[in-house]
């Protein structure tokens, strides 16, 4: 259990850098690089959230929720 609790939280400080880094511009390659790197390990859990939540005029709640749910599972362990 604790290392999935582990886990689970770097998984949501990950999630918490995607968000943070989204506000600022790709002006260098290792931004850019960085994004893409966070892009593909948040992704494929953000990405189905996203298209289930309903549209917010440009703004993204996906990642909240996916952070909720799994601070919620870490609690539970």
């Amino acid at each position: 259990m604790g290392i999935l609790r582990s886990l689970l939280y770097v998984y949501v400080i990950i999630l918490m850098a995607t968000a943070l880094l989204s506000w600022f511009p790709s002006s260098s390659e290792g931004m850019r690089q960085t994004k893409r790197l966070l892009a593909r390990l948040t992704d494929p859990v953000v990405v189905p959230v996203r298209r289930m939540l309903p549209q917010t005029g440009g703004i993204d709640f996906s990642i909240f929720l996916v952070t909720l749910v799994l601070l919620f599972i870490v609690r539970s362990l």
